[in-house]
């Protein structure tokens, strides 16, 4: 399986320092991409700036969010079209921080999944538990129930498996839990999809710095890991994409 490195800015970047950062990763990214792919989902107001660039270079250009709707009286939302028609080739949907802040809820994620894919774009669908739920042994069910409400039954995009109680504490789930919860989810979506094929992407993220990232992504079943605020910082986003390769230095 081809990993993905995804970077997810959230809201951080003006014009200039966003340039500056993606012209830093995309200097370097070359020898990467002879491996694993990568994707850069900066906040709205860069993403039809960036396109060119990043394109240039082979990097996919992700966002951070899409509206369930084609279009309509959404102020301040941004439509699955109005990104594809930026460049934009993914979109991250059901990230832990907008279920809670923005009360998503499944149904609603499902929702904008399928606009996702009406408009070409590569959904990844964020799933993860809380500190609560490990701790009382309901994280599977919750994971569970995530995969069948989030995904369509004939889903073909990506999933970031993000235990919420890692995201922004600078520690990440240990390479045990980690593979644990991925069989799991390769499991729980084979069932879903009605297939038997395990191979669909899983990325991880929660707190991925580059010291860890060799181990995570040498975990079985990691597709990939959806990067926070490491991406910020155009080295260490670059560690983590090299993680474990062969040109690693």
């Amino acid at each position: 399986m081809r990993q993905m490195i995804i970077g997810n800015w959230k809201m951080h970047g003006l014009r200039k320092a966003g340039t500056d950062l993606a012209s830093a990763i995309t200097t370097e990214i070359g020898t990467i991409l002879k491996e694993r792919d990568v994707v850069l989902a900066p906040p709205f107001t860069l993403l039809h700036h960036l396109f060119p660039l990043l394109s240039e270079h082979g990097v996919g250009l992700g966002a951070q969010d899409c509206h369930a709707e084609i279009e309509g009286a959404y102020t301040g939302d941004i439509s699955a079209g109005m990104l594809a028609d930026s460049g934009v080739s993914h979109v991250i949907l059901g990230h832990s921080e907008r279920r809670e802040h923005h009360h998503e809820y499944n149904a609603l994620i499902k929702r904008k999944v399928m606009r996702a894919r009406e408009f070409g774009l590569c959904p990844v669908v964020c799933v993860g538990e809380s500190g609560r739920q490990k701790e009382e042994n309901l994280a599977e069910e919750w994971l569970g129930k995530q995969i069948t409400e989030c995904l369509p039954p004939d889903f073909d995009g990506i999933v970031a498996y993000e235990p919420i109680w890692a995201i922004g504490t600078g520690k990440a789930a240990t390479q045990q839990d980690i593979e644990s919860r991925l069989t799991f989810l390769h499991d729980a979506l084979a069932r879903h999809l009605e297939t038997d094929d395990k191979s669909m992407r899983v990325l991880y993220g929660g707190s991925v710095k580059p010291e860890d990232a060799a181990s995570i992504l040498a975990v079985p079943g990691v597709g990939g890991v959806l990067v926070g605020g490491a991406s910020l910082s155009a080295r260490s986003f670059l560690g983590i994409a090299r993680a474990g390769l062969s040109l690693a230095s």
